[in-house]
């Protein structure tokens, strides 16, 4: 893991803008920031929102690890040629956003979060998306980590990439939250965490995807540090939480928390 290195999604609360959040997220001692999503926050496919993340990010002090793919109605493994087609084009422009931006690794889910159907039919198409994907990042500096949905279905297409795609610039990003509403948590870990690029780290309450801080819900944190530990995780420690269901509530505040928490888990995960 690097030493000192923590990030947290700017996905925490999308109705505070970028340039507000993150002056509160280095004052709360984060390093680096991972761009969520929701493209009209950060804008960041566009030459406008990319020079603007520049700038703030560069009189924040912070650095990008990562960029979070679009993923509504974002359909990567959609047997409809237009679809897939699309969503490869949108992944294209991410990686090419990634390297303008200095950010190491691209997050992206296997379906829409709306689609869960066909799911053998869209393995193989899958794998043929992720091929083009890593062909046109080539030698760039630049990884793909396919991230575990709150769905085995979803989640089986998700293993069968990694079995299939041996490749050192495709892994896993780890969402603790999605897995903590599986009848098997931390399964997915134990098994790929040789293939763990980055981490989605959150808790929830065991019924809903809440995101919320770590030891705020459910999600056995002391199972999590133990299985961690073993895999000798080598990037940044990335945090994935949002507000609207935390007990914190003022913003300041729950970053100081979220970033307490997070070196709670990595000084247990140093101690096992």
């Amino acid at each position: 893991m690097k030493k000192d290195a923590l990030s947290i999604g700017t996905t925490l609360n999308y109705d505070i803008p970028l340039k507000t959040q993150l002056p509160m997220i280095k004052t709360a001692g984060f390093t680096h920031i991972s761009l969520g999503g929701k493209l009209e926050h950060s804008g960041y496919l566009n030459i406008t929102g990319q020079m603007n993340l520049k700038e703030i990010t560069q009189d924040s002090e912070l650095k990008i690890c990562s960029i979070h793919a679009p993923f509504k109605d974002v359909d990567v493994s959609s047997p409809e040629n237009s679809i897939s087609l699309n969503a490869l084009d949108l992944l294209k422009r991410c990686i090419d956003s990634a390297l303008f931006l200095g950010a190491k690794t691209i997050i992206f889910h296997p379906v829409s979060i709306s689609r869960v159907d066909s799911i053998e039919d869209r393995k193989e198409i899958l794998l043929k998306q992720i091929y083009s994907l890593l062909e046109y990042i080539g030698k760039k500096d630049i990884q793909l980590a396919i991230e575990n949905l709150p769905s085995e279905l979803i989640n089986d297409l998700v293993f069968f990439s990694l079995d299939k795609i041996d490749n050192p610039k495709y892994g896993l990003c780890y969402d603790s939250s999605h897995d903590n509403l599986l009848s098997n948590p931390l399964a997915i870990l134990g098994k790929y965490g040789n293939r763990l690029f980055t981490t989605h780290i959150s808790d929830n309450r065991g019924e809903k995807d809440d995101h919320i801080l770590p030891f705020e819900g459910t999600f056995k944190w002391d199972e999590f540090t133990k299985v961690f530990h073993k895999i000798g995780f080598k990037g940044i420690f990335l945090l994935e939480v949002e507000m609207r269901r935390s007990a914190f509530q003022e913003p300041q505040e729950f970053l100081n928390e979220a970033f307490k928490r997070a070196q709670i888990l990595l000084k247990q995960s140093n101690k096992v």
